[in-house]
This record gives C-alpha cells, structure tokens and sequence, in this order.
C-alpha cells in the first residue's frame, strides 16, 4: 500500500486553504492524509469560522479522492461543532466518519480548552481500505492508550492520526506517543500534523510513518511536504509472530474493553 501524506502549509485565510486543497494532484498512490484542522490556525476563534466553510470543505475532499481516483483520510474539520475527519472512497463516497473523543485542555501560562468550541465525539471508527482494516485517532486521542487498543482490537493494522502539536511539545511528544501507540499494539501508525507559523501558535510538522517494530521509516521536517511511502500491511503479521504479544496477554487479569 502507498501512502502519500500532505504536510499541508496552513494559511491565515481560509479560502486560500481551501484552493490549496483544490489544487492538489498526486499520482500513483492508494491513500491520501491529511492532518487536523488544516483549513485554519489552531485557534478557537478562527476554528469557529472554519465551520462556515464545513460544506465546501467536505465537497473538496470529496473531490479530491475523486479527482485522483484514490482514498482519502481527510485531516480534520469543524462540522456541527464537532473535530470530524471524514474518509473518502475513489469514487468521492464517505465510507467512515469520525469525531475527536478527547479534546485537549492545557492549563499553562494561558489555559485552552477546545472543548470551548468543541463537542465530544463518542463513537470508535474503523474502515477498510482495499481490503486492510484501518483506524483513526485524532491527535490529543493518542494521549489515551485505552482508544488505540480497542481499535486493534478490532483488528486494525494501520492507524492514522490527523495531528497538529506545536513546536513546544512536538519535539518532547509526537514521536514517542506515535511510536508508543505502534509498538504496544504491533501495527502501523501514519501521524500527518501541519506546518506553519502563525502568532500564537507555530506548528512541528514532522508528519512521519512508523511500522509495528517501533521504527520511523519516514519523518518529514519543518516544511511544506508531501510524501509518498510504500508499506507492507503484511509485515503487522511478521513482527507479531516475532515477538507475539497478543498471544501473551493475561485476559484472566485485565481487560480494555468498550461500553
């Protein structure tokens, strides 16, 4: 399977975003990523805004899984107060959908709440992509191991992770959360964040993929990118016959299960 991963440049305008999206083209590929919110800044005030545009912004993904005549795991937008990322198939149908469960909240030198403007999504997605079971999580979501596990559970062996962390945590975070979540459930982890500087907020970019060995087989920098990698869903079966983990848990102690 061939991922191509957008690290795409945010803009102040929201429009330009949207013709940027517009404007993309990518050849020989199955999937296209995208990362959280990239149609605005990571601002509560501007996200409100973005919501305006949740309608256009969802026909362009469409669009763009269409025009390219590939699947498309599409970041994330504000729609119905909601964090949503939406998954299109080649033909521009949704075939998956999915709200942000934890929203971050930081209390620092100023306190963020997204819960501000947004609600709590409540709902675990999983869908097929070519025929390998996939999942999604969104950002702040990979701070909570107990979401990851029940996805492979459901026996995902990739899963995506529309991010945006600034450059104050990215660099202490985003690696080792991503690799955490790949190596305790043996799969794929494909984390697409943003790049751009804006006055409040700078973003680390770094969007990477990292196999279920625990090992980066691709990072970006801090730029505007975008990146095709091969993978081999197949390999989630080598490393978990290598070291078989799954056959190893004590079920008779300990459970993650959902209500």
């Amino acid at each position: 399977m061939k991922i191509t991963m957008i690290q795409f440049h945010t803009q102040a305008s929201i429009r330009k975003n949207i013709q940027h999206l517009q404007d993309i083209e990518v050849n020989d590929t199955n999937v296209i990523v995208l990362p959280e919110l990239f149609a605005t800044y990571f601002e509560n005030g501007m996200i409100a805004q973005s919501e305006n545009y949740a309608q256009d912004l969802y026909d362009r993904l469409s669009c763009l899984a269409k025009k390219n005549h590939v699947y498309v795991v599409g970041g994330t937008i504000a729609s119905k107060h909601k964090n949503m990322c939406f998954i299109f198939d080649p033909q521009g149908k949704e075939i998956a959908a999915y709200a942000k469960m934890h929203l971050l909240h930081v209390r620092a030198k100023k306190e963020y709440k997204e819960s501000d403007v947004f609600e709590l999504g409540n709902s675990f997605c999983t869908f097929d992509l070519n025929g390998i079971r996939c999942g999604i999580v969104i950002c702040y979501d990979t701070r909570f191991p107990e979401l990851t596990r029940i996805l492979a559970q459901k026996g995902i062996r990739i899963l995506f992770v529309p991010a945006a962390f600034n450059d104050q945590v990215g660099p202490l975070h985003w690696e080792a959360l991503l690799k955490a979540r790949a190596i305790e459930n043996e799969i794929f982890v494909v984390g697409v964040s943003p790049y751009y500087r804006a006055k409040n907020c700078n973003m680390y970019g770094h969007s990477m993929i990292i196999d279920p060995f625990g090992r980066c087989i691709y990072e970006m920098k801090n730029e505007q990118e975008i990146a095709s990698v091969s993978i081999d869903p197949n390999y989630v079966d080598t490393i978990r016959e290598r070291m078989p983990l799954w056959e190893q848990r004590r079920n008779d102690l300990y459970e993650i299960i959902q209500k």
